[in-house]
């Protein structure tokens, strides 16, 4: 492979990928706030009027989460603007992680890797915003950055400990946002000692550093639970609730390792992979990490347990990484047959690496443009339709006499964007009406019949959504309520059925799609 082509090709695939990337930024800028965005937003506006976290709002969601979500709207608005711009700065800032990870292999890895994920991450649509586990990944490329940075010191130059400390911190705000990366931090601690040792380097300082910046984040998480007086909610919640959680509409095993690669990343996994085992001394102790990376984000998808295309996002992003590193240095270095596997021809490996930069610009980075462009954000019928109901039903009268009976999607974005509290702190109704038996869905089911009696909503909304996958289900379904026939006989004793809307395109369309959801309206008897 000469020098030329390969000058050729990344000068064509780097102005490619930044197109589409100014593109997809152009074309997207107006994407409205909604799906777990919107939870988070409506989370954090229950604080702002009294409500506790944990304690009188049901959400499994970590500290950090919430933290973050406050900061940005206290600091900048809650609106959908705020967010895009939000989820926008987290790109950027993967992006500029990247390039301090490849700064010494190249920048045009970098550039392949930070626009992938970024438009990998559009493909998945409006819907994905600001996902913790992008705030996640996130935190991981600067911990990694900071780590590469701190190590990589020539013989007369001394490492930096201090970096390893801010490594430390940002794997462990990574692991507050979600806990299956909690042990990411050590292990790499492990292989940047034993890499220190071999050059004769000092390392302790650095395991203790790493370890101090660690509990900083952890420490503080805690004073803040302290302060709000909720630290036995929290861990009620962490050891009850999430478990219970999980259960919840999980995939099979089976099903997870299928789709632990999406169908758009797995070309360039497939022409990288081949890199990998016929290269000699392939492994590094960077790369070495790097794969750490990749198998903790793996491990992630699996903990969750859901397969949501953003649970992905750690194993994509250091995926990318690998293999735009080891594309370019195939393609600058054109390995010798001394570097190869015995019987390997030293054409292959460029050719491979070549076919990967091609198929990643192009069908990768220019499809999950399109992808994105093709987003049908425009349509909002729940929201205006729920909206002009809630109006008619009383407005902004309605603050804490409506609750919704929903999962992510659907009534509780409407109700942040009128700004109206409900009656109790459930923002999810899977806790309750879940056909998954436990003792967490019958304290959750007590814990709302004693706050919907003691307080009675004068309206509830119930959407289509359940907790059960979406195959296996109708889109416009109501059968959940029958699952707790206590509360089942309540509303059809306290409350007839006012209203039930399904967005007329879903009609019009004839999509099994459960996207835009369907809903009931069921108002008090005594309000006619």
């Amino acid at each position: 492979m000469s020098d030329r082509s390969y000058s050729l090709t990344r000068t064509l695939a780097s102005v490619f990928l930044v197109g589409c990337l100014l593109l997809f930024v152009i074309r997207t800028w107006h994407w409205p706030l909604m799906g777990d965005a919107a939870l988070m937003h409506y989370i954090f506006f229950l604080m702002d009027h009294g409500m506790a976290p944990y304690r009188d709002i049901v959400d499994p969601n970590m500290p950090t989460t919430l933290l973050i979500e406050g900061a940005v709207m206290h600091l900048f608005g809650g609106d959908s603007l705020t967010w895009r711009l939000f989820d926008l700065f987290l790109l950027a800032v993967s992006a500029m992680a990247m390039f301090v990870i490849c700064k010494p292999y190249s920048r045009f890895a970098a550039l392949f890797a930070a626009s992938l994920f970024a438009l990998i991450h559009g493909r998945d649509g409006l819907i994905e915003l600001g996902q913790r586990d992008l705030t996640m990944t996130v935190s991981l490329l600067i911990a990694y950055a900071f780590l590469f940075t701190g190590l990589r010191a020539s013989p007369s130059q001394t490492t930096k400990p201090w970096m390893t400390a801010l490594f430390g911190i940002f794997c462990s705000i990574a692991a507050t946002i979600k806990p299956s990366v909690l042990f990411l931090a050590p292990t790499v601690l492990v292989f940047a000692a034993i890499t220190l040792r071999r050059r004769n380097r000092p390392f302790v300082a650095h395991i203790v550093s790493g370890l101090l910046g660690m509990l900083i984040p952890i420490l503080l998480i805690f004073a803040w639970l302290h302060h709000q007086h909720i630290v036995s909610n929290f861990l009620q919640t962490l050891s009850q609730l999430l478990p219970y959680f999980l259960l919840l509409g999980a995939r099979s095993y089976p099903h997870l390792i299928v789709h632990s690669i999406s169908s758009t990343m797995l070309p360039v996994v497939l022409l990288w992979l081949p890199i990998v085992f016929l290269k000699k001394d392939w492994i590094t102790w960077e790369r070495a990490s790097l794969l750490v990376a990749v198998l903790f984000g793996l491990a992630s998808f699996y903990l969750q347990k859901k397969g949501f295309p953003y649970h992905r996002y750690p194993s994509e992003a250091f995926l990318l990484l690998l293999a735009g590193i080891d594309f370019t240095t195939i393609l600058q270095t054109n390995p010798a047959p001394s570097q190869l596997r015995p019987n390997v021809s030293n054409r292959l490996l460029p050719s491979l690496a070549m076919a990967g930069v091609i198929i990643g610009a192009v069908f990768i980075g220019g499809g999950s443009t399109a992808h994105a462009l093709w987003q049908d954000w425009h349509n909002q019928e729940f929201d205006t339709m729920l909206r002009a109901d809630l109006n008619h039903l009383g407005g902004q009268s309605l603050a804490n006499r409506v609750q919704c009976l929903d999962m992510a999607d659907g009534c509780i974005p409407t109700l942040y964007n009128m700004r109206l509290v409900q009656t109790t702190g459930f923002i999810y109704d899977c806790y309750m009406l879940s056909a998954q038996p436990g003792p967490e869905r019958d304290h959750a089911r007590e814990a709302f019949w004693q706050s919907i009696t003691k307080n009675p909503p004068s309206i509830f909304v119930v959407s289509s959504n359940d907790c059960d996958p979406p195959t296996a289900r109708p889109a416009y379904d109501y059968k959940k309520i029958a699952r707790w026939p206590q509360f089942n006989d309540y509303l059809n004793a306290n409350y007839h059925l006012d209203v039930e809307r399904i967005p007329p395109h879903m009609v019009n369309s004839g999509s099994s799609s459960s996207k835009p959801l369907g809903y009931r309206i069921y108002v008090q008897n005594n309000l006619n």
